[in-house]
């Protein structure tokens, strides 16, 4: 009688194990609602305001690595290496980036990681010399630079936050110097937001309160959206599967909101290059494809 009961206990307790693993693990959120990219809107805001960038560099400044399951529900324990980048959009007399990354210090803090210490130094110039930065949304890794500016005053003037962003509980204000969230002026906006010549924002709450796509439109005609972390791959878009419940219920993601822009990414048209933040495949792909300068071409006397 012993014997069967713990017999039992067992079972139930694997049953649960294999339950929990189905749900917090191996299921994705379903889609709510519907999430609008108007491709032809983005183009008439970008082409309406002067001339057009002429590339876009990116910067690599570290990785780390999660379980493949936590990247792609379902899709196993193997390591998926990702990286931390931020990119920079550039005329022959201006530029403007986009997101930040994070400090080598902060980094090695990310499980398997490793960092570039010269590579975080060339974003820290590049804010100094940016014409705007802005941010697909306000976690560490992608507002990082600005908590590590050495001298964040430099940098305020540049620094386009929406409202939202800067009211959102996501937002880690204690990696923040104190005070300088209060020196940013509020970017307020409904529809789409012209930056700059060939960048637009649009609103896409989900992964953070504060998350925005931001569009991109070359001089050559090459578009971009740069959708931060709707994805952390582009295989949660081609195979329409996003981060497992765990990760998102951790993270505090309004998970059917993200559900619904990763299944309007996959409707986006081939010749629109969509970037994920922390892809390290896809940016490999990318680079090989010329489609992004690699390395920030900083003035180093600034």
């Amino acid at each position: 009688m012993r014997g069967r009961r713990w017999l039992w206990i067992f079972v139930a307790v694997f049953l649960v194990c294999l339950l929990a693993k189905h749900f917090l693990l191996d299921t994705a959120a379903a889609a709510s609602g519907e999430y609008v990219i108007d491709l032809d809107a983005l183009h008439r805001v970008a082409t309406s305001s002067g001339p057009l960038p002429q590339g876009i560099e990116v910067e690599q400044v570290g990785e780390f690595a999660f379980p493949r399951t936590m990247v792609v529900a379902g899709d196993g324990f193997r390591m998926h290496p990702m990286v931390l980048v931020a990119h920079r959009v550039v005329w022959p007399d201006r530029s403007v980036m986009i997101d930040t990354a994070m400090s080598p210090s902060a980094i090695q803090k990310l499980p398997g990681s490793h960092a570039d210490q010269a590579a975080f130094e060339r974003v820290l110039k590049a804010m100094r010399q940016a014409s705007a930065i802005v941010f697909t949304h306000e976690h560490p890794d992608h507002v990082g630079g600005l908590a590590a500016a050495p001298q964040p005053d430099a940098v305020l003037p540049q620094v386009m936050m929406t409202r939202e962003q800067l009211n959102s509980p996501q937002l880690e204000r204690g990696e923040l110097p104190p005070g300088i969230l209060e020196k940013v002026v509020p970017r307020d906006y409904s529809g789409l937001y012209s930056v700059a010549p060939g960048i637009v924002l649009q609103k896409a709450p989900g992964h953070t309160v504060g998350s925005q796509i931001v569009y991109v439109e070359l001089a050559t005609g090459q578009r971009f959206l740069f959708v931060g972390d709707i994805a952390w791959s582009k295989d949660n878009i081609k195979l329409q599967t996003g981060r497992p419940a765990l990760v998102t219920l951790i993270g505090k993601e309004d998970r059917p909101a993200v559900a619904a822009q990763v299944k309007a990414l996959a409707h986006v048209p081939a010749d629109v290059h969509v970037i994920t933040a922390h892809d390290r495949a896809a940016l490999a792909e990318d680079l090989a494809a010329g489609l992004f300068r690699k390395g920030f071409s900083v003035d180093d006397a600034r």
